[in-house]
């Protein structure tokens, strides 16, 4: 037989409901904090992604900047064509 809304509820309903609701209180907590760590990872890995592309754009207009005026290294420039050179032990 289960209670309808106007039949009062056992003690040891209400603890059963009393203990269900903390345990879910608990599992929340838990959650809000996990969801607050992988907030701030997600907040300082963008941070450095960001730091990271600027890196990139601006080594990219260096050697552009190489490139243009003749300076780039053999190891860097277009020039160099791996499939003509030959081994060292040749």
């Amino acid at each position: 037989m289960n209670p309808t809304d106007s039949e009062p509820r056992s003690p040891i309903e209400i603890a059963g409901i009393r203990d269900a609701i903390a345990r879910l209180e608990i599992t929340l907590a838990h959650q809000q904090r996990t969801t607050d760590q992988l907030n701030e990872i997600v907040t300082e890995q963008n941070r450095e992604l960001f730091t990271l592309g600027r890196c990139v754009d601006r080594l990219t207009r260096q050697v552009n900047e190489l490139r243009q005026s003749g300076s780039v290294p053999r190891t860097m420039g277009e020039s160099m064509d791996a499939v003509d050179e030959k081994p060292p032990h040749y």
